[in-house]
């Protein structure tokens, strides 16, 4: 995958909520690169995929949104 670099100011991590210049880019929202690593490399068994589950379930209800206002 391939890094974005942002403004200098960067954008909040849908993941972790810190300002981070790289990372990609899901639905206009940012998941930073050590977020994007930790989800990679976190176990299904692990209680952190639930916590990391919550968090990208967010993407979805953002989309959502984003579809019901522009009609």
């Amino acid at each position: 995958m391939a890094m974005q670099m942002h403004s200098q100011t960067g954008e909040t991590c849908l993941i972790c909520g810190q300002v981070k210049q790289t990372g990609i880019h899901i639905c206009n929202q940012l998941i930073c690169d050590s977020c994007q690593e930790k989800i990679v490399k976190t176990d299904v068994t692990d209680w952190k995929y639930k916590h990391y589950v919550n968090k990208l379930s967010q993407l979805r209800l953002k989309t959502m949104k984003q579809t019901e206002q522009t009609k």
